[in-house]
């Protein structure tokens, strides 16, 4: 087999990316031209609650449906098999879940933050540092999002790293800052487009290039890349069945659960129905984006069978498999690597536009409006709201950008170490909301408590696994198909050192830290709460959660039943 090892852009190829970006931009303009003369708050951040159901299931799931995902679910197929899959199965748990437990309740509490909630159901120091976490998740999560493709295109297309993280990141920013959520949503649903027809497009061309699904079959199983029943039950593997079933479930949960970006999501529909059925038009989105991008993993498994292209240096990294695959692929088509490059970056463009405006909601809601009202005892008009909310879309998007150039010092790959960041930080967030719907005695310190504790011990279990913890060890490729005149570089891959005692937890998965945040806020929650719970208030019926807020209804529906009035902050 002949690999090209000059692979790069052709002009044609940087035209279709750049007008990629130019349309995403527009969107943003035209519905900030659109809406200039009845902009509200409500229609920047929730695009006044009135949004359809198809945009806003595509915005879900392009919301985390990054870059990171195409790249990282290739390579994990290119690496490691396809254990990873089962990811796909418990979608179809989490998702529902998610559909019947939390977007009702969040619906019907008319809230624009998701972490006002804490605040009605314990106190405003809840609410503060839970939205003090989520920005540094979902900064932390931006910033991967940049830096990861980017790093992997600038090795087989030529752009440069700092272009690509400069353009992407300021036209998102711009388009998020002008256009607020109508523009994010509709952008999202343009991204998904291309989404889906540039994975459709590598896997039809490079499966006739192979020579047919039997071959990429044949080579799989040759390779050992297909494995779904490892059921060895300890937490210390990187991916069993428990691990992916049961972690995942938990892992996916903080995005449906506690996530603003998707809590923001449900809210811009009118009905909690209509919300429900988004949330399953999304289930089928993510699943099928998961399962092409998956097979596109094995399609370049399948194609540099003989001949592993990091073994002769054509690429430094596992994550530039694809992007790599798709070039060399498509020298000789001018247009398709553009489309693929397309691709990729409007994986980007839909999630860092998704968490800037989250931010922006979090921020203005959770800090700027109480600290506003407490110097100057007054609300801030609609306009200077407006004017505020798109400055901090715009600061957080340079934020963002400075922050992904840091992204080079980890380690990991691109995949683990965005799905560390929900574990890490989102399975505290998930754990105390679920703690004040659920436990009725759960009081302030209690919540506090619990969310403190366990954020700090998923930091440090997350950090010691990035710096002690022992790397995946790839599974084995072939180099005897290579060219004669192939230069081999040595692959020396880290010592393995092995961890005992202790230090087993230096192995832990990363899938698991959900479940342990999760578990240490319940525990920590209810022994305070049951310690510190003197005197006993009863808890306002409409912050808890009940079977009959599972079923749809008209009665259930905000659109017929007003809350506003009925919720009331609850201090223990």
């Amino acid at each position: 087999m002949e690999i090209n090892n000059q692979s790069k852009f052709s002009y044609f190829d940087y035209g279709l990316f750049f007008l990629m970006l130019l349309f995403s931009a527009f969107i943003g303009f035209y519905y900030a031209c659109k809406d200039r003369h009845k902009k509200t708050v409500d229609r920047v951040l929730l695009g006044g609650r009135k949004l359809k159901i198809f945009p806003v299931a595509m915005s879900i799931m392009a919301s985390f449906t990054s870059a990171i995902s195409i790249l990282g679910f290739a390579n994990e197929m290119y690496q490691f098999g396809s254990m990873y899959l089962l990811i796909g199965v418990s979608y179809f748990i989490t998702q529902p879940f998610a559909a019947f437990f939390y977007v009702p309740f969040f619906h019907r509490l008319r809230i624009t933050s998701a972490y006002e909630y804490l605040e009605r159901r314990f106190n405003n120091a809840v609410r503060l540092v839970a939205s003090t976490i989520f920005c540094i998740e979902m900064f932390l999560y931006m910033a991967v999002v940049l830096y990861s493709p980017s790093l992997a295109i600038e090795q087989v297309t030529g752009i440069p790293l700092w272009l690509s993280i400069l353009s992407t990141g300021l036209v998102c920013t711009v388009y998020t800052s002008l256009g607020g959520m109508k523009a994010v949503v509709f952008t999202d649903t343009f991204q998904s487009l291309v989404m889906f027809s540039g994975l459709i497009l590598i896997i039809i061309l490079g499966s006739i290039q192979v020579g047919g699904v039997d071959i990429i079959y044949d080579r799989l199983v040759q390779g050992g890349r297909l494995e779904f029943l490892d059921f060895n039950p300890s937490p210390f593997i990187r991916h069993t069945f428990w691990s992916i079933m049961i972690g995942g479930f938990f892992t996916s949960l903080t995005v449906y659960g506690s996530n603003q970006a998707t809590i923001q999501r449900y809210l811009t529909l009118p009905t909690i129905r209509d919300a429900q059925i988004a949330m399953l038009v999304n289930l089928l989105g993510t699943f099928a984006i998961l399962v092409l991008c998956c097979f596109c993993g094995f399609v370049a498994y399948a194609y540099y069978f003989t001949c592993d292209p990091l073994k002769i240096g054509l690429i430094t990294k596992y994550d530039q498999i694809l992007p790599f695959f798709v070039v060399d692929l498509f020298e000789n088509f001018y247009g398709l690597p553009g489309i693929f490059i397309a691709c990729i970056y409007s994986a980007a463009l839909s999630t860092v536009s998704s968490g800037l405006n989250s931010l922006s909601a979090v921020f203005l809601h959770d800090f700027i409006y109480p600290l506003n009202f407490y110097f100057k005892n007054e609300h801030l008009s609609h306009r200077k709201s407006i004017i505020i909310t798109n400055c901090l879309a715009g600061i957080f998007g340079i934020v963002t950008i400075g922050l992904s150039f840091l992204c080079q010092y980890f380690g990991s790959t691109v995949l683990q170490l965005s799905l560390s960041i929900f574990g890490i930080l989102g399975g505290p967030l998930l754990g105390v909301i679920t703690l004040g719907m659920l436990v009725p005695f759960a009081n302030s310190y209690g919540a506090l408590s619990g969310l403190l504790i366990s954020t700090c011990v998923n930091l440090w279990l997350g950090l010691v696994t990035i710096l002690y913890g022992n790397r995946p060890q790839a599974k084995d490729f072939k180099v005897d198909g290579c060219p004669l005149n192939s230069t081999f570089i040595p692959i020396t891959n880290r010592t393995v050192v092995p961890n005992e005692g202790f230090r087993m937890i230096y192995n832990l998965s990363y899938y698991w830290f959900s479940l342990i945040a999760i578990v240490i806020v319940f525990v920590v929650g209810i022994s305070v709460s049951l310690i510190t719970n003197r005197e006993k208030k009863k808890v306002n019926e409409e912050l808890l959660i009940h079977l009959r807020d599972l079923i749809p209804s008209r009665k259930n529906d905000p659109e017929n039943n007003d809350l506003d009035e009925k919720l009331k902050m609850v201090d223990f």
